[in-house]
C-alpha cells in the first residue's frame, strides 16, 4: 500500500479531525519538488488543501493548537521515550521499538486512568516515540471558563496573541485572549498531570526501568514534552491523527521502508471506550499501512470535547501544592530588566554550573537539561524565588549579543523565561520534598 492509497482510506477520518481548524501544518522532503528552501521544509496552507498534502503527496500532517478565530482550544498532551544518541531505535528497528513501547505500557495506562477516571473524554493517538492523549476545549464552555481562571499570561505573550497579519495564515485573526489564557492554564494542567504520573512511577528507574521526567530533561527517560506549553499558542501544532510519520525517510533516510505511521489507540467519550490495549498490535500498525488501515475502521476520528468534567480535574489542580507554587508564582513582582542576572552575577551562593550557564548561554540556556540544574541550583542552594530565577532567564534571551536564532516576538522571551523556570522549579521542589502531591 502506498502512503497516498492509505491517506484513500483514512481521508473521511483525517478531514473530520481538522474540523473547527483553518489551516493544516505539512512537513516534510516532498516539498523539495516544490522548490523549497532544503532548511525549511514546511508549509502552512488552508485546511481545504489537505488533500494536496496527503492524496497527492503523501506528506505527514500537523493539527493547529489554536482553532479558527480562537473558537477553541486543543489539549495536545505529549509523552514519549527519549534515549539521546539512540533515538533511531523507536524508527528503524520494529522490535527495538516493541521493547520500548512495553516499558512504557503501564504509564500510558496511568496517564489515561488519570482522565478516564474522572470522565474526562480523548483520544490517545500512538506515534512511533509514545503517545499524544487530545481533546478539544471550545471557548465559552464551563469547563473552558475554568480553564481561563487558571491561566496566566506574561505581557510580551499579550502583545504577540494581539498581533493581527492577514498575510499570515496563523495570524489572521490573532489570538484571543480568552483561547491564550485557556492554552496556558491546560498547559499548568499537563504539568500536574505529569507531576502525578512521576511520583506513581518515583522507583521506576530502581526496578530497572526509565524514569519519567519532563522535556527530555534527563539522557534516558520517558518523558512528558510539555515544551508544547511554551510559546505563543499560534506557533504550535501537533500531529494529526491517522498521520503519516516519516521520521523514519527524512531523518534517518529508511526509504527502503514504507514510512511509519500514527496509530489511534482509544476514544474514550465520557463513558465508554473504542480501544486497543495490545501494544504488540499497536506496533504491527505502525509498521504496516494496509494494518493501519484496517485498524483504523474502528475510529470515527472525532476528537471529543473534554466536557464538564474537566472541572472536577481543574478543581483537584487548584487544591494541590503545584496550584500554590504557580500562584505564588505569578503574584512575584519581576525585577526590572538587567537587574536579575547582575544579581546572579553577584551572588556567592550560585554554583559553578550557574555561573557556566550565565557565560554560556547560547545554547545552555535554551537546553532542558541545562536549564533544570540551573534552576535547581539556584532554586536549592542560591535561595532564589522562581519568579527572579525567570527574570535571569529573560535577561539572557533579551541581550542580543548572545547571538541568539529564535524570533523571540513569536517565542515571547518573559514567556518562554517564565515557563522554563516554572517547569524546572516545581521539580526542584517535588525532588527535594518540599511539594507533595
Amino acid at each position: 500500500m502506498t502512503p497516498q492509497q492509505y491517506y484513500a482510506s483514512v481521508f473521511p477520518k483525517l478531514k473530520t479531525c481538522f474540523e473547527g481548524f483553518h489551516y493544516v501544518v505539512a512537513a516534510g522532503r516532498e516539498l523539495l519538488a516544490d522548490g523549497w528552501d532544503p532548511c525549511f521544509l514546511v508549509a502552512v496552507e488552508p485546511a481545504d488543501q489537505l488533500g494536496k498534502f496527503t492524496l497527492e503527496k503523501g506528506m505527514q500532517v500537523h493539527l493547529p493548537v489554536v482553532g479558527e478565530r480562537s473558537r477553541s482550544v486543543l489539549m495536545p498532551l505529549d509523552f514519549e521515550v527519549f534515549l539521546l544518541g539512540e533515538n533511531h531505535q523507536l524508527y528503524t528497528d520494529k522490535e527495538s521499538q516493541r521493547y520500548w513501547f512495553k516499558q512504557m505500557a503501564p504509564v500510558f495506562r496511568f496517564v489515561e486512568g488519570l482522565f478516564r477516571g474522572r470522565g474526562i473524554a480523548y483520544l490517545l493517538d500512538y506515534t512511533p516515540s509514545g503517545a499524544h492523549l487530545l481533546w478539544r476545549n471550545p471557548v465559552g464552555s464551563r469547563a473552558s471558563k475554568e480553564l481561563e481562571k487558571i491561566g496566566a499570561l506574561e505581557d510580551d505573550l499579550i502583545a504577540a496573541c494581539r498581533f493581527v497579519d492577514p498575510n499570515d495564515i496563523k495570524r489572521r485573526w490573532g489570538v484571543s485572549l480568552e483561547a491564550a489564557r485557556m492554552f496556558s492554564g491546560l498547559g499548568r494542567l499537563a504539568e500536574y498531570a505529569a507531576l502525578l504520573t512521576m511520583e506513581a512511577f518515583k522507583d521506576n528507574e530502581a526496578r530497572g526501568g526509565l524514569p519519567v521526567t519532563v522535556s527530555d530533561s534527563l539522557d534516558r527517560c520517558i518523558n512528558f514534552d510539555n515544551s508544547w506549553a511554551e510559546g505563543s499558542p499560534f506557533m504550535r501544532s501537533i500531529r494529526s491523527p491517522f498521520s503519516l510519520h516519516k521520521k523514519n525517510h527524512d531523518k534517518y533516510l529508511m526509504f527502503h521502508h514504507p514510512p511509519l505511521v500514527d496509530v489511534l489507540g482509544a476514544s474514550f467519550d465520557g463513558k465508554a471506550a473504542v480501544e486497543e490495549p495490545d501494544m504488540d498490535r499497536i506496533v504491527e500498525c505502525m509498521w504496516d499501512l494496509e494494518k493501519a488501515a484496517r485498524h483504523s475502521e474502528r475510529f470515527q476520528g472525532v476528537i471529543p470535547e473534554a466536557g464538564d468534567n474537566l472541572i472536577g480535574f481543574i478543581r483537584e489542580y487548584k487544591q494541590s501544592a503545584l496550584y500554590a507554587c504557580h500562584q505564588e508564582f505569578d503574584k512575584t513582582p519581576s525585577l526590572p530588566r538587567g537587574e536579575a542576572l547582575e544579581r546572579a552575577r553577584r551572588d556567592g551562593r550560585a554554583s559553578d554550573f550557574v555561573r557556566q550557564v550565565l557565560d554560556r548561554a547560547n545554547p545552555m540556556a535554551l537546553q532542558p537539561k541545562s536549564m533544570m540544574g540551573f534552576v535547581y541550583d539556584l532554586l536549592v542552594y542560591a535561595d532564589w524565588k522562581p519568579r527572579h530565577i525567570a527574570d535571569v532567564l529573560r535577561d539572557l534571551y533579551i541581550d542580543p549579543s548572545r547571538g541568539w536564532s529564535i524570533d523571540f516576538f513569536k517565542y515571547p522571551a518573559e514567556e518562554k523565561a517564565g515557563f522554563w523556570a516554572r517547569t524546572f522549579s516545581s521539580m526542584a521542589l517535588w525532588k527535594t520534598g518540599r511539594l507533595k502531591v
